[in-house]
């Protein structure tokens, strides 16, 4: 790392680790007391910072951009292993923040330079997404929670800590949009029948709750398993909706309609917005631009000028405003732009302005956003299309002042475009948002009436090219090169590959399912393979891999494929299996599995082995013994469902041990623990607690109240190739009187 790097960041990890308040970042006040501030430094965004947080309703993912905007500072270049910028999203839909997991990007030093249009290629863009099991309503009662994203370079941010301060790194906010649903449900029955009736909601929700209402099946979750990123497009449900007409569209825009719309925006901004007329050349923007794209015959247009005459509508000065292509961003503009090389992903923000003009509400077909992308891969200054991607688009009259923020999500095959690491890797992309109609597919200059464009660069991660060889890629979620060829354990510096996430550098065994990828080569399409395990410790023979896997394709569409006779399938392409899956291994116990790739007319061309763990060991909560008391009259041991006076300080012992150990903590219910209320004889939550290992409970805090005390213990096992942190919890209950 260049020597001009202070060294607060060239030495950031070995600072927090000697002193983990070494910046005065440390939440903990009890800690903190003993640990001195050396630099008091929070939230620099001097190297990273967020640009965008937003939410795809089709995909049900939350995305951040974060723009890298320096060439050093990353420790090393793309040939070494570089650093992460972790982001971890927490999404409150009104009862307070819920956390929605985190995700990294893999950043590296990478010079200045331009691209070849002589534009300097930094800032680059890069996004990280996880995805959300949303709370979901009925489409007349919108969800718009507010969003919060917590950036932060090489420190992941705590699980459940909302409040999190990054060193370096930085907080936003936003508030995006849920997609609905269409199917009327008896719990919906509340949101719907209150405000209309003007009924108690606890009279309805007793109806709702009685047997005279029918109960249909429950809402169908995304298609097929939890799986690797990306993940199939969640179904759509309830019938398709019929775009509301020029006719409709007038009549819930006039003056009088709007005036009485506005009054029930929550938003003094937004009501003033609701107010303003919307112009009859947006919301007869689609039937404009048809007209003037010349696929509309004589007839249609004069049946388009005779409809819009009889509603008083100049449609030759439509037709002109709409030609004029100057990019209006009114109503929706967009923002952000950037990838998601985990997840080979472009993503695009865009942000919804104002509550009215988007062709109707919620439980309506609306309209559409389309965003189309556009790549320099080549870096020879001639844009490629690479796709376009459609966002529904509703009038929201509850949507805060700020507006809301939306993501395109359009599936890349990177593996194309990846080089070796010598190669700088930096690209020109292009995003070109058009409202109600689709932008163009062949010029990539093209500026819509209603929308933008949008130009960034954007960072291809190295690997190896395409070369038309068969092999593992990806075994149990982690990089093959990352996993060591004979323990069968990660390697120190190894991630889960589809979302970024660093592995812990003590190695991690594998757990339950075993994924296996390969390349998405197009010079394999057709070539049948097929996968074949076997347990290396007790010396078992091979046998073929049989069992279906799960496939998503471009489109977002996901499909099984069952392995024929013997375990042979077609080699995958991008198209139909955008993650080159060939396979799920099941497994069993704890021992050292291998798993053999075979070709036909090949043999067998590749092997892996990884360690398994799928016992996860128990920790204990045990009472401390009397002997404990005679140290201080004041203390008391802890008792299974004893009671005990507030201000009394509780004992017990504790051990947390596991093969593959990972951390142990502890939490209060049903209230948190107090700061500073519990201390362990174990100082780092990250070692092991032997047996007879000691904690002890300051109870002036506690109110009176039953509590329990829960000891929790996770190990690093990588579980069915997506995740790590699997925990048992052991608890010791008592109350406080």
């Amino acid at each position: 790392m260049p020597n001009d790097i202070e060294p607060s960041r060239r030495s950031f990890r070995r600072l927090i680790a000697t002193n983990p308040n070494h910046f005065g970042t440390l939440q903990d006040s009890a800690l903190a007391a003993f640990l001195p501030v050396v630099d008091d430094k929070q939230s620099d965004t001097g190297y990273e910072e967020i640009g965008c947080v937003s939410f795809s309703p089709e995909r049900d993912r939350l995305e951040a951009t974060v723009v890298i905007k320096r060439a050093a500072g990353y420790s090393g270049g793309p040939c070494t292993t570089g650093s992460a910028e972790w982001v971890r999203f927490f999404v409150d839909f009104g009862s307070g923040w819920v956390d929605a997991g985190s995700a990294a990007a893999r950043v590296f030093d990478v010079p200045l330079g331009a691209d070849c249009a002589g534009d300097k290629d930094h800032p680059y863009i890069a996004v990280v997404g996880v995805l959300l099991t949303p709370l979901r309503r009925f489409c007349s009662t919108p969800v718009l929670p507010r969003v919060r994203a917590i950036l932060s370079w090489e420190q992941e941010p705590t699980a459940g800590d909302p409040g999190f301060v990054p060193v370096w790194g930085e907080v936003q906010e936003d508030t995006v949009q849920i997609r609905p649903r269409r199917r009327l449900y008896p719990g919906d029955l509340v949101d719907v029948l209150s405000p209309v009736l003007q009924l108690d909601p606890k009279v309805i929700a007793q109806l709702v709750d009685s047997d005279v209402l029918p109960v249909p099946v429950p809402d169908p979750g995304p298609l097929g398993p939890v799986a690797l990123n990306p993940q199939p497009l969640p179904p759509v449900e309830g019938p398709a909706l019929v775009p509301l007409s020029l006719d409709v569209l007038r009549r819930i825009y006039a003056p009088e309609k709007v005036k009485l719309l506005a009054e029930r925006a929550l938003d003094r901004r937004v009501a003033k917005l609701a107010l303003d007329p919307v112009p009859p050349h947006r919301f007869a923007a689609a039937e404009a631009t048809a007209a003037l794209s010349g696929v509309v015959g004589p007839s249609a247009l004069a049946s388009a000028t005779i409809a819009a005459g009889t509603l008083d509508i100049d449609w030759g000065d439509i037709l002109g405003t709409v030609e004029d292509g100057k990019g209006d961003t009114t109503y929706e503009e967009l923002e952000c732009l950037g990838l998601d090389d985990a997840a080979g992903q472009l993503v695009a923000t865009f942000r919804v302005k104002r509550p009215t003009g988007f062709s109707g509400p919620p439980c309506s077909a609306g309209s559409t956003e389309h965003v189309a992308f556009w790549a320099d891969f080549d870096d020879d200054c001639a844009m490629t299309y690479l796709g376009t991607v459609a966002v529904a688009a509703h009038d929201f009259i509850t949507m805060p002042g700020g507006g809301l923020s939306y993501a395109a999500v359009l599936p890349v095959d990177l593996a194309a475009y990846r080089r070796h690491c010598e190669k700088p890797g930096l690209h020109r992309v292009r995003a070109v948002l058009s409202w109600n109609t689709p932008p163009s597919t062949t010029d990539p200059d093209a500026v819509p009436h209603w929308g933008n464009r949008l130009d960034t660069h954007v960072h291809v991660l190295p690997g190896r090219p395409y070369d038309g060889v068969a092999r593992l890629t990806i075994v149990g979620g982690v990089a093959t090169g990352e996993i060591d060829p004979t323990t069968g354990v990660t390697r120190p510096v190894a991630h889960i590959a589809y979302n970024g996430a660093v592995l812990d550098p003590r190695g991690c065994p594998f757990a339950g399912r075993v994924t296996a990828h390969g390349p998405t080569d197009p010079a394999l399409a057709g070539v049948q393979y097929r996968l074949l395990a076997r347990d290396v410790t007790t010396g078992g023979t091979e046998s073929p891999v049989m069992t279906a896997f799960y496939v998503v394709d471009s489109n977002g569409f996901g499909s099984w494929v069952t392995p024929g006779a013997g375990g042979w399938t077609s080699w995958p392409v991008w198209s139909t299996n955008t993650l080159g899956t060939l396979g799920y291994i099941d497994t069993s116990g704890d021992h050292l599995w291998e798993t053999w790739l075979e070709v036909a007319g090949s043999g067998v061309v590749d092997t892996q082995r990884f360690a398994l763990d799928n016992t996860l060991n128990a920790a204990s909560v045990d009472p401390a013994n009397a002997a404990h008391l005679a140290f201080d009259p004041g203390q008391i041991a802890a008792q299974h469902c004893g009671k005990f006076t507030q201000g009394m300080k509780v004992l017990g012992t504790y051990d947390a041990r596991d093969t593959s150990f990972g951390s142990w903590s502890f939490s209060l219910l049903p209230f948190p623990l107090p700061a500073g209320a519990l201390t362990t004889s174990v100082l780092l939550s990250t070692s092991e607690a032997p047996v007879g290992s000691t904690w002890a409970l300051d109870t002036t805090g506690l109110q009176p109240c039953g509590y329990v005390l829960r000891l929790s213990v996770s190990d690093r096992a990588i579980v069915n190739s997506t995740w790590t942190g699997r925990s048992v919890p052991v608890d010791i209950g008592f109350c406080i009187e």
